[in-house]
């Protein structure tokens, strides 16, 4: 299995408030990748998404045989919420601050996807791309009452409010969907600095194309760039 990050700070905004994390061979459980995308003021968006991947990590290297999958993955999505609501109480700065997360383990033909926010995740499996994740925002709950279609969500105004996240409050709901995976497939796990700013059927097309890993990322995030750059734009590419 091969996987390849980037993160970038996009045309617009002056930090980086987004992560990401590869884990390596060291790492209890294999084949485990984070996305996240910070929120706060001055940088207190960096922080949460630094803090909340940091305490996954510690979570799953300490409690990892005592889980299953799902429940290892909410358990630790919990322990980075409360590691980040807990460091937005010790000072003014990080007052309020949190992230969307998105994870992902692959283990025995099988993804499984856990995520807060509107950071998603993405399998390209048989040429066709396929979105895991449902957003945690208002305008994904306007498409879910059918007040709006998802492509009317795509360029909604207020697109960027979400209505959960990593940090905000002392408990957390987390989303963990899993789904069969196989030899050949690609799963992405990205910010809304790349899926606001392409479309699916604008990824499915870059992502089809016979180059490497690595230039697949770059392109992605070239593109997005291209297109405005408005937001921090990562992404984890994972060929299964």
């Amino acid at each position: 299995m091969k996987a390849v990050g980037m993160s970038d700070i996009g045309m617009c905004r002056q930090n980086n408030e987004d992560a990401y994390y590869i884990a390596d061979d060291d790492f209890p459980v294999p084949h485990c990748y984070i996305v996240a995308d910070g929120m706060g003021g001055c940088n207190a968006g960096e922080v949460a998404s630094q803090t909340a991947i940091a305490a996954f990590v510690s979570y799953v290297q300490a409690q990892q045989s005592k889980w299953d999958t799902p429940d290892l993955l909410t358990t630790a999505f919990q322990a980075a919420n409360q590691a980040v609501f807990d460091k937005s109480n010790t000072s003014l700065a990080f007052a309020e601050m949190g992230t969307t997360m998105v994870a992902a383990i692959v283990q025995d033909n099988k993804a499984y996807i856990a995520h807060v926010g509107d950071s998603r995740a993405y399998v390209l499996q048989d040429g066709t791309l396929q979105c895991l994740t449902t957003d945690h925002s208002y305008v994904m709950e306007l498409v879910k009452m059918g007040d709006i279609t998802k492509e009317e969500a795509a360029k909604h105004p207020k697109r960027n409010i979400i209505t959960r996240a990593i940090g905000i409050r002392d408990l957390v709901e987390t989303d963990v969907t899993i789904y069969d995976v196989k030899k050949g497939d690609l799963l992405l796990l990205c910010t809304d600095g790349l899926s606001g700013m392409l479309s699916d059927a604008e990824m499915e097309t870059f992502l089809q194309q016979k180059i490497s890993l690595k230039k697949k990322v770059k392109g992605l995030v070239d593109t997005a760039n291209e297109k405005g750059g408005f937001d921090n734009i990562s992404l984890v590419l994972i060929e299964i």
